[in-house]
């Protein structure tokens, strides 16, 4: 079996990029050959690119994210990392056998949603079109819950029988219950006699971090000496600003901490010092926030929405991500209930266990042999 990875690089380790370097990781480890490619910039786009930057249009970011062409070893079985690559499969036609890994679809749901949509050009939306069609082109498809594949069924129109669920997994080496260094606290400006409430993820529509805002002012007023804290760097500009206006708005300057991007040693510390983990998501493919935080021993409250219940199980309070009063009455029950906080913490450490790169890699390579048959 000759199997070639297609990715694309990324600068930061956001999801896609831990889903292809950890599933690397655990095929080397089981002894699984292959190799990993990148797709091609073509030189006239290269051309283009430096024309257009000035203006504000990032076209290698684009074709790589949306790539026209790409260099596959013959007689390979090609893994697409990411459902956009599938635009690959309009250009390449004849291009197979090919697996695609599709983390989720929501921004081709919600693209006439002026609120929730992400798509900042017209061919943003042209692209994304050709993928979700392109992926009907691919001899199976892995999707990462078992939502991620009804959705794929009911609105791509792609039969079931393709389509292979695998969960993504959780980096144990990195993400486990740890102390917390005293000076960790220096370093970030954190004040050892607060408690803090974790976020991490972007400020996409879709991931309700006005709602979020709005329980948590609910909750410090009972509870003053609970902080916010918001890790992940800025995707969405106009969501961005709006959201520390937000902010400001509700009297929580002091109360809630952004941190961009901080490296993986250093996030499995904000998970093991924070008293909460909340993820009041409308839509996920997977989710792998909570259970890095479950991972860590962190108490968790999430959403009841898309993926997240089949992810979480009965480990983490879910609630309804539009109440914002029940958010808010959640995330107060686990911050003044010791016992509370104590079983969710013994709970999710062990729905957590369930989920590992190793068993990702197992089941992902019984996709190719099924496929190879």
């Amino acid at each position: 079996m000759k199997v070639q990875l297609l990715t694309r690089s990324y600068k930061q380790m956001i999801g896609l990029a831990r889903y292809t370097e950890c599933l690397c990781q655990a095929l080397s480890s089981s002894g699984v050959p292959f190799s990993v490619t990148q797709p091609v910039y073509p030189l006239p786009l290269r051309a283009a690119h430096k024309l257009l930057a000035p203006l504000g249009f990032d076209l290698r970011t684009f074709f790589t994210t949306y790539p026209l062409a790409a260099r596959v070893d013959s007689g390979a079985l090609v893994h697409f990392t990411a459902q956009q690559m599938a635009t690959l499969l309009w250009v390449r036609p004849r291009l197979h056998p090919v697996v695609v890994t599709v983390h989720d679809i929501v921004p081709f749901l919600v693209r006439q949603d002026e609120e929730q949509s992400t798509f900042r050009h017209p061919l943003d939306v042209v692209f994304d079109q050709l993928a979700m069609s392109g992926l009907g082109r691919a001899d199976a498809l892995i999707t990462v819950s078992d939502f991620t594949k009804a959705t794929v069924v009911q609105k791509l129109g792609i039969r079931g029988d393709k389509i292979f669920v695998v969960p993504e997994g959780v980096a144990y080496d990195v993400f486990h219950p740890a102390s917390i260094p005293d000076g960790f606290y220096h370093a970030y400006k954190l004040d050892q006699s607060c408690r803090y409430v974790l976020y991490v993820g972007s400020e996409n529509p879709r991931k309700n971090l006005p709602r979020l805002l709005q329980a948590f002012a609910q909750v410090r007023a009972s509870l003053p000496e609970v902080r916010l804290i918001k890790i992940g760097s800025p995707e969405y500009g106009p969501q961005a600003e709006s959201l520390r206006a937000r902010v400001q708005e509700l009297g929580l300057a002091d109360a809630v901490l952004f941190y961009d991007h901080v490296p993986d040693d250093d996030l499995a510390r904000f998970y093991n010092l924070s008293t909460l983990f909340v993820f009041p998501s409308l839509m996920e493919g997977f989710g792998l926030p909570p259970l890095e935080a479950m991972a860590c021993g962190t108490p968790v409250v999430c959403s009841n929405a898309a993926s997240l219940p089949e992810v979480v199980g009965d480990a983490a309070i879910t609630v309804d991500p539009y109440d914002v009063e029940a958010l808010a009455e959640a995330m107060y029950r686990v911050l003044s209930d010791p016992d509370l906080a104590d079983d969710l913490r013994r709970r999710g450490l062990e729905r957590a266990a369930r989920f590992t790169w190793e068993r990702t890699a197992r089941e992902t390579v019984q996709v190719y042999r099924e496929v190879l048959k």
